[in-house]
């Protein structure tokens, strides 16, 4: 159990009505949309099914292991290369759930549980499998619900009368339907900047953390790497911080490439920061061929690579 609450934990990097909100312009499942808590201040998603034919996802990930993929099959037996066709991930700063629709085996994966310590737990009508720190419950025969339980009775508590809430719905609308990948938050960041490590190549991303106030970003995965991420920052200096940073992180990556590798400096050229008053920018087209020689770089060289050395500063 500990090490399915750490991949849940992993798994979920990000205001209310009583009535039901809107359908989401993102096109979100109608189905996970409506469990939706109405204190979420973050959304991010995944369209699995759609991922699973870029070509991104056959070169890297199909028939290949993958060590978070395969030990959340081992725990759970919950397979997200052919089981689930969406994953919809929920946080209102504090706590985080896992909404998926798919194909599941109910009766293995409550069974995966209770041989790990899970024990059933009933609340209107359905029945929580795990502990009270996490746990799962099944809402029909495709939707699955996984996090801390309190939070699961609230969703079940008010179910069909929840749903996204409308800020949330507002700054969704610039992102394209076509993502496969994509989030928007409306801040609440200092508490995951506080979780996160104090020093080391993660201390950039605490920093940066701390420098925002509302984010979206979205990929499209279809031909190479077609993504945006947009963030506003608490002040025009926090921005322009960030934006420095940013550029620091690409000419560093640029610096860092061998003579030999002329191809990889084309990718980073399809990476662009921009810089409006609060508002930072990113920008990345690159070519697929160009993008399968960075990923292969990047696998190749480990994590943290091309940041050594650097070190954002202190929010002001």
């Amino acid at each position: 159990m500990k090490r399915l609450r750490f991949w849940l934990a992993v798994t979920a990097w990000v205001v209310a009505g009583c009535s039901r909100a809107p359908r989401a312009p993102l096109g979100i499942d109608p189905l996970l949309a409506e469990l939706v808590p109405g204190d979420a201040v973050t959304l991010a998603g995944v369209r699995l099914e759609a991922l699973r034919a870029t070509p991104l996802w056959q070169k890297w990930v199909a028939g290949k292991p993958v060590a978070p993929l395969d030990e959340l099959a081992k725990e759970t037996g919950l397979d997200l290369r052919k089981d689930v066709s969406e994953v919809l991930l929920v946080s209102n700063g504090k706590e985080g759930l896992v909404l998926a629709r798919g194909r599941f085996s109910r009766a293995e994966l409550e069974a995966n549980l209770e041989r790990r310590g899970g024990k059933r737990m009933r609340h209107k009508g359905a029945t929580l499998v795990g502990n009270e720190e996490t746990a799962i419950v099944f809402l029909g025969a495709e939707v699955v619900a996984a996090g801390p339980p309190r939070l699961l009775r609230s969703i079940l508590d008010q179910r069909g009368r929840a749903g996204i809430p409308k800020a949330l719905l507002e700054e969704a609308k610039g992102i394209a339907a076509e993502s496969q990948v994509w989030a928007v938050s409306l801040g609440s960041f200092d508490q995951a900047a506080r979780a996160l490590p104090q020093a080391g190549n993660l201390s950039n991303l605490t920093k940066i953390l701390e420098l925002m106030e509302k984010s979206t970003f979205a990929a499209d995965l279809r031909s190479g790497l077609n993504g945006t991420a947009t963030v506003l920052c608490r002040s025009d200096q926090n921005a322009k911080t960030l934006s420095e940073a940013l550029r620091g992180i690409i000419g560093l990556a640029r610096l860092s490439t061998p003579d030999s590798e002329p191809d990889l400096l084309r990718a980073y050229d399809g990476i662009q920061v921009s810089l409006e008053q609060r508002s930072v920018r990113l920008r990345a087209e690159i070519a697929q061929e160009l993008l399968d020689k960075l990923l292969g770089r990047l696998s190749a060289a480990g994590p943290g690579a091309f940041t050594p050395g650097f070190q954002l500063p202190r929010r002001p």
